[in-house]
């Protein structure tokens, strides 16, 4: 079975469009330069003076664009296509990430990071439908897999070069001896540009064709259309679940068990590595059992850790419960986008994915700013056991919806010229 398995993961891989290698390659130089930032953006913030409430304010700022920009962007996706809408996501998401690194003064800081959220909102929104659109059912599932341990994998890479290029200043001669201050800022333009370089993959899509989608209003559509129901409801309840402790696990691990900074930071990249390796693993189980019955497992085989963190006092158990639930959890997403793509037709196919990032956001930013006077009131049980029910119901309520439905349905028939010349790699010609 493993042999049989490897044997599909290569030929699936193989299978990938170049317009699909194009996207994972612009897909993480984006997510190298938002690494580095997630790293240093804050703390060079404190190094410029501003208090904890305004750094609150200019990540907030990032999330308001990143949900202002959701429904907009499925109608543009829609109306003026998938590729150009990448294409202007990638240039909002790096001169926002760019502008934020030299700026000094709190309204453009908090401008430059609401057009971040802007540009990632745009890129998240295109991004499901122009994966599914090239590419053929058989290597769909991996493809998702793939973007999604892509976009993990780089995080990880640029955390670390987010952390490792201020020290470089140590090793220079004390006549190009930057200070500290200085010495992020430029660590934090390096970010800004690489995330601004995946401009040069995604205008290299502009060979891919794309079909002309139709909006007709024909009882088909009109049932797929309640089909956002059940996806909109998923979205929200697991972003309200996910603002209630995600936000607040590097605390939870600090003041539980007097953990440094260097050993969460190490607990956050393991948990990111082992759900990049098992989102990769994910299609070979999903070929047997099918995607949403095997993304429904992994939710739901991940509440048991889930529930262990709310009580667990020794950190060997917690940790070890943090990673599998990471794993299992974020595993069970790039399958459960595949399925949703592939049972709803092209037309909606933006507009649910502009549904899923701003119902998500609601439901985290909603649960998020409620999480922190529950913390301080009842401990971190509490909310544990609140997002252990939120999954279990969006698990549950989500299959139930769609239990029915083929997996092979919503498969688009697309030309060779549509999908692009395949090859086998990015920067092959």
């Amino acid at each position: 079975m493993l042999a049989s398995s490897l044997r599909d993961y290569r030929e699936s891989a193989a299978a990938f469009s170049r317009p699909a290698r194009w996207f994972l390659l612009a897909t993480f130089l984006s997510w190298v330069g938002h690494g580095v930032h997630s790293v240093l953006f804050n703390l060079y913030l404190r190094d410029l003076g501003f208090r904890e409430a305004f750094i609150g304010s200019a990540v907030s700022w990032g999330g308001i664009g990143l949900a202002l920009a959701a429904l907009p962007g499925g109608l543009l996706a829609d109306r003026w296509g998938r590729r150009r809408t990448l294409l202007l996501g990638g240039a909002f998401d790096g001169i926002g990430l760019l502008s934020r690194s030299l700026a000094t003064t709190p309204e453009a800081i908090l401008a430059a990071s609401f057009v971040a959220g802007v540009g990632q909102s745009l890129l998240a929104v295109a991004a499901a439908p122009f994966l599914t659109e090239h590419s053929a059912a058989r290597e769909r599932t991996l493809l998702f897999s793939s973007f999604f341990a892509i976009e993990l994998l780089a995080g990880v890479a640029g955390s670390l070069l987010g952390g490792w290029l201020p020290g470089l200043a140590d090793v220079l001669p004390e006549m190009l001896h930057p200070a500290p201050l200085a010495a992020s800022r430029l660590t934090l333009v390096a970010g800004g540009m690489i995330g601004l370089a995946s401009l040069i993959p995604l205008l290299a899509l502009r060979g891919a064709r794309e079909a002309p989608i139709v909006h007709v209003d024909q009882p088909g559509q009109r049932r797929a259309i309640g089909q956002l129901l059940p996806i909109g409801v998923n979205a929200f309840l697991i972003g309200a679940g996910a603002g209630l402790v995600i936000p607040f696990m590097n605390l939870y691990f600090a003041q539980r068990f007097d953990c440094s900074s260097g050993q969460i930071g190490v607990f956050f990249s393991v948990a990111q590595i082992s759900t990049a390796i098992a989102a990769l693993a994910g299609p070979a189980i999903a070929r047997r059992f099918g995607k949403l019955r095997t993304a429904t497992a992994a939710e739901l085989l991940s509440l048991p850790f889930l529930v262990s963190l709310g009580a667990e006092n020794h950190l060997g158990v917690a940790v070890a419960a943090f990673w599998l639930r990471a794993t299992l959890m974020q595993a069970s997403i790039p399958l459960a986008s595949a399925f949703v793509m592939e049972v709803l037709p092209a037309s909606l196919r933006a507009r649910a994915t502009s549904l899923m990032n701003l119902v998500w956001n609601i439901g985290w930013a909603a649960s998020a700013t409620l999480s922190g006077a529950v913390i301080q009131r009842f401990g971190y049980a509490v909310p544990f056991y609140a997002t252990a029910v939120l999954y279990a119901i969006a698990a549950t309520y989500f299959y139930l919806s769609f239990r029915r439905y083929p997996e092979t349905g919503g498969d688009v028939k697309w030309p060779d010229e549509a999908k692009g010349v395949r090859g086998p790699g990015p920067v092959s010609e």
